[in-house]
């Protein structure tokens, strides 16, 4: 027989069988199944502090509610059909064990404010997996970076090949995007490490409960400052998801990338065959399947954010079944994160870079037109000026390359010693400056990484 819900009460009848699955969000939910026995043994000492129940009590209660949660973690607790949510389920798991000790549990606390402090101990738990995996991802390209601290490359703007870069210097643009994305989940885990337990529905109680000492024993840094605000605010969790959708743009850049430096067209690089994929009718294909994929999930994870945001827009303050509507896209945004980071790094340990052939791609005249405008400037000429008589120099070429002009014609354009400007090793070696392609350059960046990454963890 199922039991009843925990409103039962008030309602002349149980719920529609239509109405119940609608509002039963036990399936996703679930896995908040340890950070609620967490909160609800920290809940257990408030109610031994306020004399609600004795220490042995809450001693019971606790044990209780471990011995229910190794049972979900290990499946062998059987869910009742009448269970809304984890929240409830535990609750009858525990009263199923303890009789009326387990029925005071929920004194002085709401599955609002329950619900609230949960979410954010999942967040708190979820977003440090997520950083670990992108910290990882970071030293992942600072390594592959240092190995091509030297090696040559077309950089491009508008996918059109723009000046000569260090292959080095490529990766490492990718790591400081990262970098800030870590930047943002650690302000984001210090905003939202406050706990809404003790806030009750929307006004506390009136049992003496201190939900300081509460949010002390849960590892938060403090306690809400208005109850109502407390379970009226899902601001953290769209925070988390916004901080997520700009991740996801990072890596789906990144895998942008791999999929166009391994185009056979322009053959930069080459994947691992274990983060390929073939073709089901053509023999000879090796797909960047695992590239294209990290590519689309940024959209995903996008209209997970702007799920949220829709659901929130226009609520009036206090707690609305709307905000059962926050764990979905939670869910699957840290989900998705946690499946195409790993394979990212993998990806990136194991690409094969094409040295040769990248410097191969250097030999494009029209690399080279900024290097010629600033010499002129270095001799005095406006910039403009040298812009102008670049551009004019590279149309009149014809079938002719840079590389064939003369001494004499080097030196009627104003340069004396303009065909030395034509080599990848000295136009990177040139941009020397702190954030440039040099590869001393690449050398600072990638420490300063590194110590960033270290100062982050310690």
């Amino acid at each position: 027989m199922p039991s009843e819900p925990l409103w039962a009460g008030r309602s002349s009848k149980p719920p529609a069988p239509e109405a119940h699955a609608l509002g039963r969000s036990l399936r996703f939910d679930v896995r908040l199944a340890a950070y609620d026995v967490e909160a609800s043994v920290a809940h257990a000492g408030a109610l031994r502090d306020a004399g609600i129940v004795t220490a042995d009590e809450a001693n019971r209660l606790s044990a209780a509610l471990n011995e229910v949660g190794d049972a979900i973690a290990d499946g062998s607790f059987v869910f009742d059909d009448a269970d809304e949510d984890i929240h409830s389920a535990i609750e009858r798991g525990v009263t199923d064990r303890l009789g009326d000790l387990g029925a005071k549990l929920h004194a002085g606390r709401s599955r609002n404010d329950l619900v609230a402090t949960d979410v954010r101990l999942w967040m708190r738990a979820t977003g440090r997996r997520i950083t670990g995996l992108t910290a990882m991802l970071v030293r992942t390209l600072i390594a592959r970076a240092r190995e091509n601290a030297r090696t040559v490359m077309p950089g491009s703007t508008h996918t059109r090949p723009a000046q000569p870069v260090t292959l080095g210097h490529h990766l490492l643009a990718h790591s400081w995007a990262l970098m800030r994305d870590l930047q943002r989940f650690d302000e984001l885990d210090a905003r939202s490490n406050v706990s809404p337990l003790g806030a009750g529905a929307l006004a506390t109680s009136t049992l003496g409960l201190d939900p300081s000492a509460t949010a002390e024993r849960l590892g938060f840094a403090s306690a809400f400052r208005n109850s109502l605000d407390a379970v009226s605010d899902r601001d953290a969790v769209q925070e988390f998801l916004a901080v997520t959708s700009i991740l996801a743009t990072h890596l789906s850049r990144l895998g942008a990338d791999i999929a166009r430096l391994t185009d056979p067209a322009i053959g930069w690089a080459q994947l691992d065959d274990g983060y390929t994929t073939g073709s089901s009718m053509r023999p000879q294909k090796a797909n960047p399947d695992t590239a294209e994929l990290v590519r689309a999930k940024a959209a995903r994870i996008g209209a997970d954010f702007t799920t949220l945001m829709s659901v929130l827009i226009g609520l009036p303050l206090g707690y609305h079944r709307d905000l059962q509507e926050d764990k979905e896209p939670l869910f699957d945004a840290a989900g998705t994160l946690e499946l195409t980071l790993p394979a990212m790094i993998g990806a990136i340990e194991t690409i094969r870079f094409d040295v040769e052939a990248m410097r191969a791609a250097c030999e494009d005249d029209g690399l080279y037109a900024t290097d010629i405008a600033e010499a002129l400037v270095g001799e005095g000429v406006p910039f403009r000026e040298a812009h102008r008589r670049t551009g004019e120099l590279l149309r009149s070429l014809g079938d002719r390359r840079l590389k064939d002009l003369s001494k004499e014609e080097w030196h009627s354009f104003g340069l004396s010693e303009g065909a030395d400007l034509l080599d990848p090793e000295r136009s990177v070696a040139a941009r020397s400056g702190p954030g440039g392609p040099s590869p001393g350059s690449v050398e600072e960046q990638a420490a300063a990484i590194e110590r960033s990454l270290t100062e982050r963890r310690s």
